[in-house]
């Protein structure tokens, strides 16, 4: 893969934005996947965000000059922090000063500037902004209701214990976390692992799953209807329809989740794919999801059947998003080959499963 982004895919508007130029901001301005028709005003406020209004106010009037240039297409605005001049999307902190699942956008159809949902068609032209709340490298975004990181917290968590029951404590609580395990999984793999000869202490480790099992109900009792993982596994299931080979939990590293794609699509002929189906594929990780507990969002690796093909792997990249956003998921993706598609808002939330 190369770092070489083609000029039909993403392409830079010059314009020149005072409302936020006054302010010591920097703008993108660009033509993002033209096919589908659609601009994105990205503002990078350097070191220092102002007030939420007055964030609110510049993006509007930034939309509003992005509008008068080309207001046939949807403009979406995007705000972030910016730790100095030259800036790095992979280094910054994103604002979110409408909320983390909502967004501000120019509607070209109402002729109107406001706050839309995610995946939702509800448009607001006015919206009460009260403060700011970020995510990225810097602040991370506060989920209520839900401890950072669950699957390294818990007062039993901090309990004194030999190496070997530490490491399956660990085991335990990343499988009830992540939410693809059920309780009676677990236990048979707690006794397959004793029966080995791991060497722990197997009566701990049983009332340990039991007391972190009882702390995830009781967290899931105060969790939405739909979380954000029961979008992913929609958006996932549809990416199959769609010849995208997506693989939720593809091991440990990114040299397993690759190894893991060609193994889902080995399976997947075998029980009667058509060979042709998939022309893409993309996962995410255990230590991506590590991420998403800790209040960072995921991460999603793609490429396209030929990995040396730029041009599928663009195409791929650009479904994969459209796919998310379609069921709800904001995406943060720079348009390069090379880089992960960034969920930066998705919250972790997998319910206990059922055999």
């Amino acid at each position: 893969m190369t770092d070489t982004t083609p000029a039909s895919f993403l392409s830079d508007v010059e314009l020149s934005f005072p409302p936020a130029e006054r302010l010591g901001a920097k703008v993108e301005y660009f033509h993002f996947l033209p096919h589908e028709k659609s601009y994105t005003v990205n503002v990078y406020f350097i070191r220092q965000a102002p007030d939420a209004a007055t964030i609110d106010r510049v993006m509007r009037e930034c939309l509003a000059l992005a509008a008068a240039h080309d207001g046939r297409f949807m403009i979406s605005g995007g705000v972030y922090l910016a730790s100095g001049d030259d800036i790095d999307v992979h280094e910054r902190t994103e604002l979110l000063p409408w909320g983390k699942d909502r967004f501000l956008c120019f509607d070209p159809t109402l002729r109107q500037i406001g706050v839309r949902r995610y995946g939702k068609k509800h448009f607001e032209d006015k919206q009460a902004i009260t403060e700011v709340g970020t995510i990225g490298t810097g602040d991370k975004v506060d989920y209520p209701g839900r401890p950072v990181n669950p699957v390294y917290e818990g007062e039993d968590m901090d309990e004194e214990v030999d190496d070997a029951t530490d490491t399956q404590r660990a085991m335990v609580s990343e499988w009830l976390w992540y939410g693809y395990c059920s309780p009676e999984s677990i236990h048979r793999w707690i006794d397959e692992n004793h029966a080995a000869g791991d060497g722990f202490d197997l009566a701990w480790i049983k009332a340990f799953a039991g007391r972190a099992l009882a702390r995830k109900r009781a967290a899931e009792a105060g969790w939405p209807q739909v979380t954000d993982v029961d979008r992913l596994d929609q958006a996932f299931t549809s990416l199959h329809d769609q010849g995208i080979c997506a693989v939720q939990w593809a091991g440990n590293t990114m040299a397993e989740g690759e190894q893991a794609v060609w193994d889902a699509i080995d399976d997947a002929c075998e029980a009667g794919v058509a060979e042709d189906h998939y022309w893409g594929v993309c996962f995410f990780h255990s230590q991506d999801m590590d991420s998403a507990l800790q209040g960072e969002g995921l991460r999603i690796a793609f490429s396209g059947v030929e990995t040396d093909d730029e041009a599928q792997t663009l195409r791929v990249a650009q479904l994969i998003c459209q796919t998310l956003q379609q069921h709800g998921l904001r995406t943060d993706w720079n348009g390069r080959a090379d880089t992960r598609i960034a969920l930066p808002a998705l919250c972790w939330q997998s319910r206990t499963r059922q055999d």
